[in-house]
């Protein structure tokens, strides 16, 4: 049998193949590395470019769980954190966003993320911590211009002027905002809002119609609200309707609160015009948008609770008082609650009719106290005309029944100490209420409006006060009398509260105060005082500080 040998390769040939073959598999194990890092970074992008349309689309959930995605692939990228970042603020998840912002912004060199964090902490009422990151996205700016992002910080710097009550440096930094960006809706409303506010109508109607012009939208619901609410201030009731039943026909079905507010302003629209059956439509179909709190405003729900309150305490009052009749002593007479009370309603009858004549002879509107701007006028002579009507009915109703009515309403001078010190405490309470009270919120406004600061309305702030001559000197002793101390204190608080009407959330632990002041040492002057020092040291204090005028708005 024959066998074959296979050539036997030399030394040097089989090494040079090892070799070759480790170089190979280095190469293959390089390629395939390669390989993967390119489908990691390819699919990260390919999130990341999802994210980013989704959030130009308006879908945010869906954009944020494609950054999420990109981030589980490579979570060293910081443009997709910054992306996460300023999604989350539009969710209104601000925590989380300002917790992301912060940990990536060493690694970031744009102003974007100090944008960012400064509207974050702006949208959280913190104006205060923005203004390191607005100085900061300043100066990156002007290494860096970006026309989109300078418009943004305009903005911001506007709405911490606003927040710090600075109105003109506000209307400034919108301006700026709009200059650099003219189509961006949210600018032209800031401005045009701050200029309704502040009595600026023609400035404000002209701010939303340039808008329309430069952008061709017309189908904003915002803006024809506004501008209806605009030419109803104005006295252009016709122009009003068209432009807020535009708005009701522009607004998203969810969008109950928006549709609330313009069928509030229908039904009001509707009554002035005469047209009963609209406005009593309206009027229903707003109390069916969300709950009574949405559609009247928490202060309305508060008053009408302190009304209920009031009529419960008087049939509790009844139900103790003993039927025996006392003797009527010899000297000046006692006049009954009926009495008492006739005189606030008769105060309140002639302060409501000044207000409609005030509103037909400087507005032509029989309605001012119910239209925008010219309602708080309107407001402050109803407000003095029921203080003067009652203080003299009371005086002259004190003096006919044979009292001396300085001692019985006034006092004596000893109260005049006590109500400076009460007057402080009370300024103190209404500035803390403003301050910590939302603007707009649920709790209502001061019954004064100040932010657009007006003589009538220093003379309604100065006058107000001589009312307590009627509630401590003539009503307090009469309730007392009939229901005792401690339901004469309760009764007092719900009367006078409700008299001014707003904010109760205020005024009820104010009027309690008063009330039980009153019933430990009467003295007219006391209350009187009081308030001249808060009522009047709050305006004084809207003059000199801006920021105390901003909390009006």
């Amino acid at each position: 049998m024959t066998h074959t040998n296979a050539p036997h390769e030399p030394p040097i040939v089989a090494r040079r193949r090892g070799r070759l073959g480790r170089r190979s598999a280095a190469a293959l194990v390089v390629v395939l590395l390669a390989s993967i890092a390119w489908a990691q970074v390819f699919s990260s992008e390919r999130y990341y470019q999802e994210c980013l349309g989704f959030e130009a689309g308006g879908d945010l959930t869906t954009a944020r769980q494609s950054c999420l995605s990109a981030l589980e692939v490579d979570d060293r990228r910081t443009d997709v954190q910054l992306a996460l970042g300023r999604i989350e603020f539009a969710l209104g998840e601000l925590g989380s966003a300002e917790s992301r912002l912060m940990r990536v912004r060493p690694q970031l060199e744009g102003a974007e993320v100090d944008v960012l964090l400064a509207e974050i902490l702006v949208a959280g009422d913190r104006a205060d911590e923005a203004r390191s990151f607005v100085s900061s996205a300043r100066s990156k700016l002007q290494q860096r211009p970006d026309l989109r992002l300078t418009a943004r910080l305009a903005f911001l710097e506007g709405r911490i002027a606003e927040a710090d009550g600075e109105m003109n440096a506000a209307l400034a930094g919108y301006q700026r905002a709009i200059d650099a960006n003219g189509i961006e809706l949210e600018y032209r409303l800031a401005d045009a809002t701050l200029r309704w506010r502040t009595g600026d109508l023609e400035g404000a109607a002209r701010q939303l119609r340039d808008y329309e012009i430069v952008t061709g939208d017309v189908r904003s619901p915002e803006v024809k609200a506004l501008l209806g609410r605009i030419a109803w201030a104005q006295g252009r009731a016709d122009d009003a309707v068209g432009n807020i039943e535009t708005a009701l026909a522009l607004r998203d079905l969810r969008d109950s609160s928006g549709q609330a507010a313009d069928l509030q302003v229908l039904s009001i629209l509707y009554y002035g015009q005469g047209d009963l059956q609209r406005g009593g439509l309206a009027l229903r179909e707003a109390t069916l948008r969300g709950n009574l709190l949405t559609a009247f405003g928490g202060n309305t729900v508060l008053w009408m609770l302190a009304l209920f309150v009031l009529l419960a305490l008087h049939l509790i009052g009844e139900s103790r008082r003993n039927d025996e009749v006392t003797p009527q002593e010899e000297g000046p007479k006692r006049w009954t609650v009926g009495a008492a009370y006739g005189v606030f309603f008769a105060a309140a009858l002639m302060g409501l009719a000044s207000a409609v004549i005030f509103g037909v002879v400087v507005y032509g509107n029989l309605l001012a106290l119910l239209t925008p701007h010219q309602q708080h006028e309107a407001r402050a002579v109803y407000l003095i005309m029921f203080a003067v009507v009652a203080s003299l009915l009371a005086w002259q109703r004190t003096r006919a029944l044979g009292w001396n009515a300085g001692q019985r309403l006034a006092g004596n001078a000893d109260g005049i100490a006590a109500g400076i010190v009460v007057g402080a405490l009370v300024y103190a309470v209404m500035l803390g209420y403003l301050i910590y009270v939302p603007r707009g919120g649920w709790a209502g406004p001061f019954f004064l409006d100040l932010a657009w600061p007006t003589p009538m309305r220093f003379a309604a702030l100065a006058v107000v006060p001589i009312a307590e001559f009627y509630f401590r000197g003539f009503l307090r002793p009469t309730i007392e009398e009939r229901y005792g101390a401690g339901l004469s204190v309760a009764i007092m608080a719900l009367v006078w509260a409700l008299a001014f009407a707003t904010p109760m959330a205020a005024l009820v632990p104010i009027g309690l105060a008063l009330a039980e002041i009153d019933r430990r040492r009467p003295n007219g002057l006391t209350a009187v005082v009081a308030l001249w020092i808060a009522w009047i040291g709050l305006g004084v204090t809207v003059l000199i500080a801006p920021y105390v005028r901003g909390l009006f708005l």
